[in-house]
């Protein structure tokens, strides 16, 4: 009897410990779980635009998104890329639910052309000192001029096109825009800052969002203000254990490495037929030839040229 009594007495003092165990980590995770709500993802690109960076805004807005981030950041050094390529980043950079920063980054870094839509697209923007903006104008494929009309169609399109972006930052930041386009124009952070063409000048990115804290936002047509202050900053790097293959292909997505790859696999491929047997140099020259036309491939590279430098090899 003695027993059975004590067994439950056992029973509910263990009963109460679970219980102001659990409510004890229940209270504990409460502020945790409030800090994680007001999460900062940033994201870092440094090279050209092309598919790896759209499919790493994409990845990080469909992150954000399922897990209410306060907003994304997007460090971004690029000379450019490709229009119609710039132009899906742009739509979905709009059309997302979290409010992206654009912060061109590091000290000599650029927004250059296609990045200078992208830095517009952003509902919010900054830059480092020492960085530019800029130089809009449409170019053909490998820095060639356009032919009169079709220069005239593609720069009035996509003078219309910033235009829309910059509209919501004032008379100045249209001018300027639209002139990036037609005239080439460039500014340094301090211009661009002056223009309203973005919203702050900050040294990295604590400082940036330290600026931005309470900056009212346009997201999907509702006024925002951001809560940045005391964010809890996570860095979402572009690579990551399961699309690994996508650091090599953005590695080998500048037009010099992409030729040097082919030049070097062409090479491979005559060496194994001159000197047969190793296998080694055949193998190596063929994934080097393979790698580089996908490259240039990505870069949307002229066909016709690269047809003509294969020939010269064979001749």
């Amino acid at each position: 009897m003695i027993r059975t009594v004590v067994e439950r007495a056992s029973r509910r003092r263990i009963g109460l410990v679970v219980i102001l165990t659990l409510l004890t980590a229940l209270l504990l995770a409460t502020p945790s779980g409030a800090q994680d709500s007001n999460r900062v993802y940033v994201l870092t690109f440094d090279g050209p635009v092309n598919p790896i960076l759209s499919s790493y805004i994409e990845r990080a807005i469909t992150q954000a998104e399922a897990e209410s981030a306060e907003a994304i950041v997007l460090r971004l050094d690029t000379p450019g890329g490709q229009v119609d390529l710039t132009q899906d980043i742009v739509k979905a950079m709009r059309s997302s639910s979290v409010p992206i920063i654009v912060y061109v980054w590091p000290t000599g870094a650029m927004a250059g052309s296609a990045g200078t839509f992208i830095t517009l697209a952003g509902h919010a923007a900054g830059m480092v000192s020492g960085s530019t903006i800029g130089a809009a104008s449409p170019v053909a494929e490998g820095g060639a001029e356009l032919g009169d009309t079709i220069q005239q169609k593609i720069t009035n399109i996509l003078a219309a096109d910033i235009e829309n972006l910059a509209r919501r930052r004032g008379d100045k930041a249209v001018e300027w825009a639209r002139s990036a386009v037609t005239n080439a124009r460039a500014a340094t952070a301090q211009e661009a800052l002056s223009l309203g063409v973005v919203d702050a000048v900050a040294e990295d990115v604590p400082d940036l969002l330290q600026q931005l804290d309470g900056f009212e936002v346009e997201v999907n047509g509702e006024l925002r203000p951001l809560a940045l202050a005391d964010a809890n900053v996570i860095e979402l790097p572009m690579t990551s254990p399961e699309n690994t293959l996508n650091t090599l292909i953005n590695a080998i997505a500048v037009p010099g490495i992409a030729v040097l790859l082919i030049v070097l696999g062409v090479q491979g491929i005559i060496s194994e037929f001159s000197q047969p047997g190793g296998y080694m140099a055949g193998t190596a020259g063929f994934v080097a030839l393979l790698l580089g036309m996908y490259a240039l491939g990505i870069l949307n590279a002229n066909w016709v040229g690269l047809g003509f430098m294969l020939l010269s090899f064979i001749l």
